[in-house]
C-alpha cells in the first residue's frame, strides 16, 4: 500500500481552470472525474498543531490522505475484487443561488461532484455515477452523469434538481470474451422517478480493488474550483467485496481510507486553511457520513 501512494504533483499554474467562449451551459460530458494521486497527510499532519490532524478519524497516519480532486472515504487493498458499490445522497444547493444564477465573481467554472465507483484510487480506471451542482459562469447548472474512465463522461438524459434524492449503484457484470472486465451504473432520482442504466462497458485494466463515495472538484483543462454548496450527505454507503457485503466503513485496519480534498499551497503548510472538501467521520453504522465545503481551491 504504501508504495502505491504517491506525492503531490505541483501544477503548473494554480489559477482554475477556464473555458473561454459563448456562457450558456457546461460543455458536453462535462469534465473528466479520475482521480488524482494522493499522498499520506503522515505524522507530521497528526500533531496537535495541525487543524486537519483533529477531523482525520483514524490515528493511523497511512489512512488519512490528500488529494487535489476528491474528498470522502476509500476502501482500498490490492487484493480485494469489488463487485459492487451502492449509496444515496441529496443533491447540494449551491450556496447563495437562484433556480438561474449563482455567485461568481472570477467569471469562470466551479464544479462540485457527487458519486459513488470502483477503481480510481490506486489504479489507472474508474467506473462511476453521480450528479454534480456547477456554477459554469455565473448560471446554475444541475445534471446526473456516468463515466468509464479513460472514457469522457455521459451526461444522462434527465434534469435534476438541487434537493433531490439520489439512490445509485456501480455493478460488475463479469468478463467479456476476451476476459476484460464488464461493468454497469445505475441512477435513480427518487424525487422525480427517473433512472438511468448505462450500457454494460468493458473497461480495460480495471482492478476492482478499491470502492469510492466521493465529493470532488473535477478537471478539465485543470482542476476546476470547487463549488461552494450545501453539505453532501451519503447514506446507504456499501460495498460487495470478494463476495462480501457490507457498510462502506466495515473493512477493518488499514483498508477504509479518510481523504481530504485540498488545494495546491496544502504541501506548505498542512491546515485547515487549504482544505476544498472535508469529509466527517462515519456513522455508528459504517454506512453514512458528511463531506463539508471549506474552499473552492484553487
Amino acid at each position: 500500500m504504501v508504495a502505491a501512494i504517491v506525492g503531490f504533483y505541483m501544477m503548473n499554474s494554480t489559477e482554475h481552470a477556464s473555458v473561454p467562449g459563448v456562457v450558456t451551459s457546461p460543455p458536453p460530458g462535462g469534465p473528466t472525474h479520475y482521480g488524482h494521486p494522493m499522498s499520506s497527510l503522515g505524522s507530521g499532519a497528526l500533531g496537535a498543531a495541525s487543524a486537519i490532524a483533529l477531523a482525520c478519524p483514524y490515528t493511523i497516519a497511512t489512512q488519512c490522505l490528500g488529494s487535489y480532486n476528491w474528498g470522502g472515504y476509500v476502501d482500498y487493498n490490492a487484493s480485494y475484487l469489488v463487485s459492487k458499490v451502492v449509496g444515496s445522497w441529496t443533491v447540494p444547493a449551491i450556496a447563495g443561488s437562484t433556480s438561474t444564477t449563482c455567485p461568481d465573481p472570477q467569471m469562470t467554472w466551479d464544479s462540485n461532484s457527487v458519486w459513488i465507483g470502483i477503481d480510481g484510487a490506486f489504479s489507472g480506471t474508474v467506473e462511476q455515477t453521480g450528479t454534480s451542482s456547477d456554477c459554469y459562469y455565473g448560471q446554475t447548472s444541475y445534471y446526473a452523469w456516468y463515466e468509464f474512465y479513460p472514457s469522457g463522461s455521459v451526461v444522462l438524459p434527465f434534469t435534476v434538481s438541487a434537493g433531490d434524492h439520489i439512490t445509485a449503484d456501480v455493478i460488475f457484470t463479469g468478463n467479456n470474451a476476451a476476459s476484460v472486465p464488464t461493468f454497469k451504473t445505475t441512477l435513480t432520482d427518487t424525487t422525480t422517478g427517473a433512472t438511468y442504466t448505462s450500457p454494460k462497458t468493458a473497461v480495460t485494466g480495471a482492478l476492482r480493488a478499491s470502492a469510492e463515495w466521493i465529493d470532488e472538484s473535477p478537471y478539465y483543462n485543470g482542476f476546476l474550483g470547487l463549488t461552494h454548496v450545501t453539505q453532501v450527505h451519503f447514506t446507504a454507503a456499501t460495498a460487495i467485496i470478494n463476495g462480501v457485503s457490507g457498510p462502506a466503513g466495515s473493512w477493518g485496519a488499514y483498508n477504509v481510507y479518510w481523504l481530504v480534498a485540498v488545494d495546491y499551497n496544502f504541501p506548505y503548510s498542512q491546515t485547515i486553511a487549504y482544505v476544498k472538501a472535508e469529509p466527517g467521520a462515519m456513522n455508528a453504522g459504517g454506512n453514512g457520513f458528511p463531506v463539508t465545503w471549506v474552499s473552492d481551491g484553487p
